[in-house]
């Protein structure tokens, strides 16, 4: 924030001895000479004093002496220079003179005097009255017998903010209220909001020419006193601009300072302490307002935070080692952008993976499209991706986005992409490196802004050395690999997993279920789970609907959990067991007759092979066919 501050008296000019002494800015604290023939400030490296600083222009102004004086020059900069806070075309300098270029302020000094950096306490305003932001006339019930009608115009325009401000969503739309209300209650030349951010830093959160008089710098010395204080001031400059007065107010909330209103007047007459009690009272209506919104903005945040730290724990449910490992890797890639290939087994819960990564992504809030790449034709599956426009194909009749358009902003999952048919891949691979693609029978190319996920039960490693799969589109797709654990590998989750699947299936069917049974857990705990969650989530909502007890028991599980080998410690029912032992005679048998052929095996049996092979491993008979042989 610029600075305005008043100038001693002119000395005799002493070009040998004149220099610049930043007091804000990139430069602050260095002393920098200033040369006869001309020392030029700005933005680019060419000047002689280069300042880093994107508000200066790159050429900005030049101080030079001529005719037994020093003079500044602005060089048409986009925003300005001002000295002593009036900004200046060109302008003779006097010693102390406060030069203030976009964010750097620099005092002129010359003579052969010491080179201190001078407090801005040197070079004060006069303070022409005070006022504690709680005693403003317009507090109480003398604000009605205030006379004049332009005192009671400024009642009302202060009722009506009253009224309006609590209705304002955003500081932004809060301050350009509070600003409308003061330029036409008050005959300010300029009003500005100066609010603090959490971290204590000022910036100018809204400015305003209210007259259409030429901006002017705000007073860092007032805002401050204002601010540490909290009191609203009325000061009237020095003689280097003897007719400007300000009034500048600090909105309180919760016994902190959290914004200011800072008003200039340049012309005479100046403000008054009418004006001060006016504008106390605006800042006194309009700081809980502020301090609300403000509030509602960081609940809102810390939802948003806690939405996305929480969000993999509504997702994904286990405390196993392996799920630890999983957890972390969410933490670590989920606010990137980069792109996901999720591994493992039919069943483990990829896709419970990528909505997680989604959930906790700056990306949440955008559309989350997921994709089966195993689920359609070859060329329904390009419209699905693509889209289509209208009369691209027999049928096609209106125009159709594909799931990477309607993904646009957020997450794209694409399930099963080793299924991708090879026609596709190229396709495919050309969208996720340029962010375009074409509808299918279009000729316009579209941009999207997307984020890739995919997920694969196969080897995709070995798919690529077989050339079933590209190359180049594993690699793009690998930048980092999630790998989800089947459900045998993390045993330890299946406890949480299964209570987590029975209070929400016996909500689903409105029974009251208590838990599951000591003897039904050790099945589920010895059980091999091929289906992985999937399977334990299908196992627990059958038991659901075909039990009776309000606890699950071992009785309302599947056969091929029951017909497994029996836990440690329990014993089958005779039923079961009797079942358990029919099967394999005559899965064994069967295996004699067809002399060690599995294919031959099924179908003397009259079951499907991969039925059969399921069985031989529910019933562990791998080892005992093997022996048949």
């Amino acid at each position: 924030m610029a600075s305005m501050l008043a100038s001693s008296p002119p000395h005799e000019p002493q070009h040998a001895h004149a220099r610049l002494i930043a007091i804000a800015g990139p430069l602050r604290g260095e002393v920098l000479p200033l040369t006869a023939g001309g020392t030029a400030i700005g933005r680019g490296t060419s000047n002689s004093i280069s300042v880093s600083d994107i508000a200066l222009s790159r050429s900005h102004c030049t101080i030079v002496f001529v005719d037994g004086a020093w003079r500044i020059r602005d060089s048409h900069s986009s925003n300005g220079t001002f000295v002593n806070g009036d900004r200046v075309a060109e302008r003779t300098l006097a010693d102390r003179d406060r030069i203030d270029l976009g964010e750097s302020t620099f005092i002129f000094v010359q003579g052969a005097g010491s080179a201190e950096v001078p407090s801005v306490d040197e070079l004060p305003s006069s303070v022409v009255a005070r006022l504690d932001v709680t005693a403003t006339a317009y507090a109480g019930g003398e604000a009605r017998t205030m006379p004049g009608a332009q005192a009671q115009q400024r009642l009302r325009a202060l009722l009506a903010l009253s009224t309006a401000v609590n209705a304002l969503a955003s500081d932004e739309a809060l301050y350009e209220r509070i600003l409308d209300v003061l330029c036409e209650a008050l005959p300010a030349d300029q009003a500005a909001i100066v609010a603090v951010d959490r971290s204590g830093e000022a910036h100018v959160a809204a400015v305003r020419q209210c007259n259409g008089t030429p901006a002017v710098a705000l007073s860092r010395q007032v805002f401050t006193q204002a601010m540490h204080d909290r009191t609203g001031l009325l000061t009237r400059e020095a003689s280097s601009a003897p007719h400007q007065s300000i009034v500048c107010v600090p909105l309180v909330a919760r016994e902190r300072s959290i914004a200011a209103i800072h008003l200039t007047k340049s012309q005479p007459p100046p403000f008054d302490e009418e004006h001060l009690q006016f504008a106390t009272a605006v800042a006194n209506v309009s700081a809980p307002a502020l301090d609300n919104v403000r509030h509602v903005a960081w609940l809102r945040e810390e939802r948003v935070r806690l939405q996305r730290e929480l969000g993999q724990n509504q997702l994904l449910v286990g405390h196993s080692a392996a799920m630890e490992h999983v957890y972390a890797m969410v933490a670590k890639v989920a606010r990137s952008d980069a792109t996901v290939l999720i591994t493992g087994e039919t069943g483990t819960g990829k896709e419970l993976v990528a909505r997680s990564l989604h959930g906790n992504s700056a990306r949440a809030q955008r559309p989350f499209v997921a994709v089966n790449c195993a689920a359609l034709t070859d060329t329904l599956l390009e419209t699905e991706l693509f889209g289509h426009e209208r009369g691209a194909f027999t049928g096609a009749h209106t125009q159709k986005k594909g799931k990477l358009e309607v993904a646009d902003g957020g997450t794209l999952f694409l399930d099963e992409i080793g299924e991708l048919p090879a026609a596709l891949q190229s396709k495919l691979l050309r969208a996720l490196q340029l962010h375009e693609f074409d509808r299918v029978g279009g000729t316009r190319p579209i941009r999207v802004d997307i984020r890739v996920i995919a997920a694969t039960n196969r080897d995709l490693a070995a798919d690529v050395a077989a050339g079933r799969f590209r190359s180049d589109l594993y690699h793009r797709l690998n930048v980092i690999d999630i790998h989800v654990p089947p459900l045998r590998e993390r045993r330890d989750d299946i406890p949480m997993l299964a209570r987590f699947f029975v209070d929400r299936f016996a909500r689903t069917a409105a029974r009251q279920v208590r838990g599951i049974a000591p003897d039904a857990l050790a099945y589920l705990m010895s059980y091999e789970w091929p289906g992985n969650v999937r399977e334990l989530e299908n196992t627990i909502e059958r038991a659901i609907v075909l039990g009776w007890s309000d606890h699950i028991m071992a009785t309302d599980l599947p056969e091929a959990v029951l017909e497994a080998a029996a836990p440690p410690g329990s014993e089958r029912s005779r039923f079961h067991e009797t079942v358990r032992d029919a099967k394999v005679r005559a899965i064994v048998e069967a295996f004699r007759d067809a002399r060690g052929s599995y294919t031959e095996t099924a179908r003397l049996l009259g079951l499907n092979a991969n039925y059969l092979h399921r069985l031989i491993k529910n019933l562990q008979l791998k080892q005992v066919l093997e022996r048949e042989r």
